[in-house]
């Protein structure tokens, strides 16, 4: 229940405070007195947007504070939220300051809260209708949600919208495979075909070098094979040869070292200087016999080191760098293969996830028929007690055809078809009178019908979840004589379980409350200002009349004023008490996603 809400220096309000009571609250008066700004005000308390709009002109700061009961919902609510508050209090009291600079905080008591946590706390507090329900309701987007809410199919739709999801990643999956696979055979040959050249080339890390220094050699092989030849004959080869003449020595040394002892160590060193001739000797042999090959080996590097050339300009690289290109495209060939084999593979995760999904899909549909037979005997029933006895209303859950977005849950991508939301599509269907079809509401429903639609969708989705606060703003839209006193009787009905805040324009609404506000507007000092008179007695009738007749008041308008204050008086007292209890769960929470009253249209 709200208890008092306190506006300071919003837009044409200077300082008013309202406490309401249990039961039905109807605020009444002018266009544009202010009716709208007070539940704008209840919109900052729910964690609306802000604006610097909003602040009256000349004051810096505009203020909002709200005392609700604090229900276990949203003891609860507050404990998950991680907002300490005390025990002893059994109320929660909101605030809200909204600075000139268009800046906001919030309060939960004493506690700073961000105004996610309002949000968090608006659907336990306040449900909001209005006339834009009449607009929403033609839309069948929202039909599908009201119908899932009613049936508490939450857990459901969430089930068919990861199988859906995930079955719809594997299909852009497979898609995009398929186009990687279209491109890999040709790029598989060209890989192949260039990894194929590098290793018939074969070539090694450094090799460029070596093969240049060998090609200075071989292309010198002439002077070298001379100048080779030259030296092992004069070590080895040729007559007085080093290594003979070196011999002769030894052999002189060794006869004087067996005389003179001291000349050992001489023997030695022509030992050694004698085995490093021969050794020299035979290398430059050899080394020469080499050189004789030059013409043959020359023709081979200089092809090699050509290859080599050709590969590194084709691969736009350096020659050294081939062997690391070699590597990489040796893994690219092995990535190219592996490819075919991740589609196959996805074929048998598709068919899993198709069949997934659309169990999924057909069990939400079944709940759905179940939910949908339920609420339109519901809301039949309601619509007879508003003025409407022989409406046929329907909830028709039809399947859903093939659309942007949709997939297809049968065999090759057949019917059904399925969204995140289910493979289904969901109408309320209606007909007013004996004989006519069951249309849409779109094409069907007048704006006093759609009025009176909106009352049995709240009534008929009592008890789904609880709100402290059930507020219609203006819902008469399009009804009046008889029909608005089944309005008047259905707001009467609600506000036995919950409190109800009614702004109305109709006499036959605000006759039924048990507290009646007149908002007013009146200018003072040069400065309009906006206050609440809560009406009593004489105070009523004179408010009804006004509502009935304008400023042409008459016996005949008093007369009837009174008569519908008796008459409800006496139908309430037969009903009871009101009382103010958690209860009705009312359809713009469902259709806006919990938000609160916009403060829009605050010139009303």
């Amino acid at each position: 229940m709200l208890f008092e809400l306190q506006i300071r220096d919003l837009a044409i309000i200077e300082d008013l405070s309202v406490e309401f009571g249990p039961g039905l609250n109807v605020l009444s008066g002018e266009t544009g007195a202010g009716k709208s700004i007070i539940l704008g005000a209840l919109g900052l308390i729910l964690g609306n947007r802000a604006s610097a709009g909003m602040v009256r002109t000349g004051s810096s700061a505009a203020e909002v504070q709200a005392r609700f009961d604090r229900t276990p919902s949203v003891t609860s609510a507050l404990d998950k939220l991680g907002i300490a508050y005390s025990s002893e209090d059994d109320g929660l009291l909101i605030r809200r300051v909204v600075t000139e600079a268009g800046r906001s905080r919030a309060w939960l008591g004493d506690t700073s809260v961000p105004l996610s946590s309002l949000r968090a706390l608006a659907p336990l507090l306040v449900d909001y209708a209005s006339q834009q329900e009449h607009r929403v309701l033609l839309d069948e987007a929202v039909h599908g949600r009201l119908l899932d809410d009613f049936g508490d199919l939450g857990e459901r739709l969430r089930a068919v919208g990861q199988a859906v999801g995930a079955y719809r990643s594997l299909l852009v999956r497979r898609a995009e495979l398929q186009k990687e696979n279209d491109e890999r055979e040709a790029r598989d040959d060209f890989v192949r075909f260039q990894l194929s050249e590098l290793e018939e080339l074969g070539f090694q890390e450094g090799e460029w070098e070596r093969l240049e220094v060998e090609r200075r050699l071989l292309r010198d092989a002439e002077s070298l094979l001379e100048v080779a030849q030259q030296g092992e004959q004069a070590l080895y080869g040729g007559a007085n040869a080093a290594v003979e003449q070196l011999t002769v020595g030894l052999r002189a040394a060794r006869r004087l070292a067996e005389v003179d002892p001291q000349l050992s160590p001489l023997v030695a060193e022509l030992q050694t200087a004698l085995v490093a001739a021969e050794e020299a000797g035979r290398d430059l042999g050899t080394y020469a016999r080499g050189l004789h090959q030059a013409p043959p080996r020359l023709d081979a590097v200089e092809a090699r080191l050509a290859e080599a050339r050709r590969l590194s300009r084709k691969h736009r690289c350096s020659a050294d760098e081939l062997v690391e290109i070699q590597g990489r495209l040796e893994d690219e060939a092995l990535a190219l293969s592996s490819l075919s084999s991740e589609l196959d593979g996805l074929a048998d995760q598709l068919q899993q996830a198709r069949q997934d999904a659309r169990q999924c899909a057909e069990a939400l549909r079944d709940s759905r028929k179940a939910a949908a037979l339920e609420l339109g005997g519901r809301v039949k029933n309601e619509l007879k007690s508003l003025g409407l006895p022989k409406a046929r209303f329907v909830v028709s859950v039809e399947p859903l055809e093939n659309s942007v977005g949709a997939v297809g849950l049968g065999e090759a991508g057949a019917e059904p078809f399925a969204t995140q939301g289910g493979c289904d599509r969901v109408a309320f269907l209606m007909s007013s009178n004996v004989g006519e079809d069951l249309r849409p509401l779109a094409g069907t429903a007048s704006g006093g019908e759609l009025s009176r639609i909106v009352l049995a969708l709240h009534q008929s989705l009592s008890g789904n979840s609880g709100v402290q606060v059930c507020v219609f703003d203006e819902i008469d839209a399009g009804i009046g004589g008889v029909t608005a006193e089944a309005v008047g009787r259905k707001l009467v009905a609600i506000a036995q379980v919950s409190q109800v805040l009614c702004i109305t324009h109709l006499p036959q609404l605000a006759a039924g409350a048990d507290h009646h506000f007149r908002v007013e507007k009146r200018v003072d000092g040069g400065r309009t200002r906006t206050q609440v008179v809560q009406l009593e007695a004489q105070a009523r009738v004179e408010e009804l009349v006004r509502m009935v007749a304008g400023t042409g008041r008459t016996d005949a308008a008093e007369t009837f004023a009174q008569e519908l204050l008796d008459r409800l008086a006496a139908e309430r007292s037969q009903v009871g008490p009101s009382r103010s209890a958690s209860g009705p769960a009312t359809l713009t929470r469902n259709v806006q996603d919990g938000s609160a009253p916009s403060s829009k249209g605050a010139s009303r």
